[in-house]
């Protein structure tokens, strides 16, 4: 005769397996701070949260918050820190708020303590700068060094070829890195120095079209 085997029903079943877990001592191993604060986080993002209760303001204004920190980092340490000034220097040949004769004066500073290639960009400037105050030539901020150049020796004809090979030497001082000679510095102090003074010569020729295509 075969045994009917016995089945408990939901309720006993389960406070049977209720007991035997029960029945084993088992710890809880050790966790770090670490882990108990990845633990947390974990709980935290599994939240279901009333949207009509208080804890969905709680949820908006760490959002909020969040948001608002992102973009001050963002800001404070991605956005490059260039003031006007600087950033106007950067793109002219020239700063208009210094004059010829500062210009110069420095340029003999700077040679004076073997600064030659700044010493040479700032005695060109100086030629600049008394092209534009004694309106010898028009200096706009996109005036380059090569048209100024072929501007400045339109009128001042005995110093042309001077003023040409300066200008050829600027650039390639200023964007090529070159460094010039201390006899060729001295030489564009002492033409800038002459710039200063002489007398131009008019012509009816636009400057432009003395450069070679």
């Amino acid at each position: 005769m075969m045994s009917i085997p016995w089945t408990p029903d939901d309720d006993h079943a389960r406070r049977l397996l209720d007991e035997r877990i029960e029945s084993y001592d088992v710890e809880p191993a050790a966790r770090s701070w670490w882990e108990h604060i990845l633990a947390w986080l974990n709980d935290a993002l599994r939240l279901n949260v009333d949207p009509s209760g208080a804890g969905s303001i709680v949820i908006q204004v760490i959002l909020v918050l969040a948001v608002a920190v992102l973009i001050f980092l963002l800001i404070r340490f991605f956005r490059p820190s260039v003031s006007p000034a600087t950033n106007q220097a950067q793109h002219q040949l020239v700063d208009p708020s210094v004059s010829a004769a500062q210009y110069l004066e420095q340029a003999h500073q700077l040679l004076a303590h073997d600064h030659r290639s700044q010493a040479f960009l700032h005695a060109y400037r100086s030629m600049v700068r008394t092209g534009a105050e004694r309106d010898l030539t028009e200096v706009t901020p996109s005036t380059t060094a090569t048209v100024f150049g072929w501007a400045l020796g339109s009128v001042l004809p005995a110093h042309r070829e001077a003023i040409s090979q300066a200008s050829d030497d600027f650039n390639r001082i200023s964007y090529g890195g070159a460094v010039p000679s201390r006899e060729a510095t001295e030489a564009v102090l002492q033409l800038a120095a002459t710039v200063m003074t002489a007398p131009p010569t008019v012509t009816d020729q636009n400057p432009l079209r003395l450069m070679p295509r």
